[in-house]
């Protein structure tokens, strides 16, 4: 039995969120938009990330935000392409010591984004496995 506990919570300034602990630090990952890892902090102490990040920029139709914490890019980076909106919710499993997140396929770009987010048992180590999928009818060089 794994002592990484996972549960949703509701963030007040990014709403649903999921917060990933192991008694030693703790993860918030938003779900509502992202997804991102906006937290990583030692119990009861100080978020590492910086959470003050109020920055948009026109992308399309839409909006992108920074909003700080750490979020999966492809790159070459160019602009509008890497900038796509990550202002949808995404879907997320619990997986062995933490968890799956999942964006929709980025609707022009043609790119799915998703995250593995484990957390060590007795350790402030996290792991972030990061996967890029080509959805496109055409190959295209990227990388995280």
């Amino acid at each position: 039995m794994s002592s990484i506990e996972v549960k949703e919570i509701k963030h007040n300034k990014y709403g649903k969120c999921l917060e990933l602990t192991n008694g030693i630090v703790d993860l918030i990952i938003t779900i509502d938009t992202g997804p991102r890892v906006v937290r990583y902090s030692f119990i009861g102490r100080e978020n590492e990330f910086c959470e003050e990040a109020p920055i948009t920029l026109p992308v399309g139709k839409e909006e992108w935000r920074l909003m700080g914490g750490h979020r999966l890019w492809h790159s070459p980076e160019v602009y509008p392409r890497t900038y796509s909106p990550d202002n949808g919710p995404v879907k997320w499993s619990e997986i062995e010591g933490g968890v799956k997140v999942s964006q929709k396929v980025e609707p022009w770009v043609q790119i799915k984004k998703e995250m593995e987010i484990t957390l060590m048992e007795f350790s402030s180590k996290v792991k972030i496995v990061h996967h890029l999928t080509n959805k496109n009818a055409w190959p295209v060089e990227l990388a995280a």
